[in-house]
């Protein structure tokens, strides 16, 4: 029996390997996506680098698309072996990826703002997304876009850091992306530890992520929003989008750290509520 989970365990790393690069590329994504905010100010074309925006967004959105239905196999598979314990530990190395793809993402930001900022204007000559893409794929903007590739410097971090922010708004951050990041992955897990209620444990991630985008909207959106638009106004200096950016990054990669403790028993506890609505309906 021990035999046969450890070759169904290793016939699955493949898949796992697969789910890791997927979930690295969402939250690296995410996470560089920042920048168009910065990019939007320094070139006065925040509607055009929103747009840009949205392409990576899209991206991620696709990496996410095709990593949800190889997660579900993977579970599928382990309960299948009744290998509970491997897959907790499936699921942390999951989490640990959203951890090295945030903090990759982070280093990407002052990349990803000279290209947004370039190719915002490069628009307006090209006119089009398609003649855009076209002239990056060439040899000579291509090599553009490898110019622009830059690491964050530590003086930023070191400003950033002085920048006088509620810390409220830190923690929140931190709040909300823990959460987003355990939602689906621990009614998943619940799925696997109360299978006769899978199917009420996997809908209640759209409720945990519905919390999350609620306090995101609320809370924390209106924050940067008002300082990037008096930024654009000229009531703010440029560099307090750069700084607040920097806080956001960090509070998302403290928050995806904190996924790693909250997990299980955010997984507990959705098994807890299924059971809750199953007694009631």
């Amino acid at each position: 029996m021990r035999g046969a989970r450890g070759a169904g365990h290793a016939a699955g790393v493949p898949n796992l390997l697969i789910i890791l690069l997927l979930t690295g590329v969402v939250h690296c994504l995410d996470t560089a996506s920042y920048a168009s905010r910065v990019a939007g100010v320094r070139t006065g074309r925040l509607a055009m680098t929103g747009a840009l925006f949205n392409i990576v967004s899209l991206a991620s959105r696709v990496a996410y698309t095709l990593q949800a239905p190889l997660l579900g196999s993977a579970v599928d598979r382990m309960v299948h072996q009744a290998n509970l314990g491997g897959l907790l530990r499936d699921f942390h190395f999951i989490l640990g990826a959203a951890n090295v793809g945030t903090l990759l993402g982070a280093m990407l930001i002052p990349s990803f703002t000279s290209i947004f900022s370039r190719a915002a204007v490069a628009y307006e000559y090209h006119g089009s997304f398609g003649a855009l893409l076209l002239h990056t794929l060439s040899l000579r903007g291509f090599s553009r876009v490898t110019s622009n590739l830059r690491l964050p410097l530590p003086e930023s971090l070191q400003k950033a850091s002085r920048f006088n922010l509620p810390r409220s708004f830190l923690l929140l951050n931190i709040i909300v992306t823990a959460v987003y990041t355990v939602g689906i992955s621990a009614t998943m897990y619940a799925s696997a530890l109360a299978p006769e209620l899978a199917r009420t444990a996997t809908t209640l991630s759209g409720v945990i992520n519905g919390v999350g985008t609620l306090l995101l909207v609320i809370l924390i959106d209106p924050v940067s929003a008002v300082i990037t638009d008096q930024a654009l106004r000229g009531k703010r200096p440029v560099s307090e989008v750069s700084h607040i950016v920097v806080w956001q990054v960090a509070g998302r990669f403290i928050g995806t750290l904190l996924a790693q403790l909250l997990f299980y028993p955010a997984a507990l506890l959705v098994v807890h509520l299924a059971r809750m609505m199953a007694r009631l309906l």
